[in-house]
């Protein structure tokens, strides 16, 4: 790869040019967010001055454990100093977002910090990576994230997957749910709908089908390999006959008929709630299953 950003900064430029690049990654963002050396000095700054990282792909904090923090803080102080940049009259979180959010929910406003000079680069680079390595980013921060490195830092999927240690593939399959709409992004976020369920959705040709798509599958717990399935049924359907409208409702209902009874099964859904169920069966033992099934005794 060309290094096209020379001055990444205290040695980032090396950093994504070494062939192990996430054990590196990761000593560069200790480095950065490290304790304060005996040159520096640990500062009282205002809450009200400080704003959170610009680079900073976690969106969502978990409010019980913020909570639990704010607590803690309120009993014992933060004991660990934040990180921080100074810009202008104000200073920007390298490390500790949480509690600074916590701190203010305990009511404190001031915290200690540590302040160091850091370029935009780099502090993009350590926010990312740190986040990334520690897996606690959903689903779609952490697509955001591999979609910033490559913005900011003009990687490849290829290399991106490089630097942070995953398959090419785990990188593609994130960033594609960036292609989803931001209702069904936020069902992702909430925890509603996994990624598995979320890459399945993606697959349907109708794309407007996608968002009446996933709350069907939210709504009826249908399992990776149902909405696999679904997609699967509707896509056939729409191949066949592009004019009309497949309804995943339906199409849902078909697929855990077919689990339930083993066998292929058909609903055909009239325009006036009326319709019928085909039932397939392969021979007389194979349709006595089905009745059994279905707790019908035939004299």
């Amino acid at each position: 790869m060309a290094t096209k950003k020379g001055g990444l900064g205290k040695g980032l430029g090396g950093l994504f040019n070494a062939n192990n690049v996430t054990e590196e990654a990761l000593e560069h963002t200790k480095s950065v967010t490290k304790k304060a050396s005996d040159t520096e000095q640990v500062e009282r700054l205002a809450l009200d001055k400080i704003t959170p990282n610009p680079f900073q792909p976690r969106h969502h904090f978990d409010a019980a454990k913020l909570n639990e923090l704010a607590k803690s803080i309120k009993a014992s102080g933060v004991l660990t100093p934040i990180i921080v940049r100074r810009l202008g009259r104000e200073y920007q979180i390298i490390a500790g977002e949480r509690r600074v959010r916590a701190s203010k929910l305990a009511g404190l406003t001031t915290i200690s910090a540590i302040v160091r000079t850091v370029d935009d680069e780099t502090m993009a680079a350590v926010a990312l990576i740190e986040n990334l390595q520690r897996d606690d980013l959903d689903a779609i921060e952490e697509a955001q994230a591999y979609q910033a490195l490559m913005t900011q830092l003009q990687l490849t999927q290829a290399q991106v997957a490089e630097k942070v240690g995953k398959e090419r593939t785990t990188v593609a399959n994130a960033v594609r749910l960036l292609n989803l709409p931001t209702s069904v992004q936020d069902l992702v976020q909430a925890g509603d709908l996994s990624m598995g369920q979320a890459r399945a959705i993606l697959g349907l040709k109708a794309k407007s089908q996608i968002e009446k798509t996933a709350v069907l599958v939210v709504a009826r717990q249908l399992s990776v390999r149902q909405v696999e399935a679904l997609v699967k049924q509707m896509n056939a359907g729409a191949s066949d006959k592009p004019e009309k409208v497949v309804s995943p409702y339906v199409v849902a209902i078909a697929s855990q008929l077919e689990e339930k009874f083993g066998t292929k099964v058909k609903v055909n859904a009239g325009a006036k709630g009326n319709g019928k169920i085909e039932i397939n069966y392969v021979s007389n033992d194979d349709l006595n299953r089905i009745l059994d099934l279905l707790d019908i005794e035939v004299e």
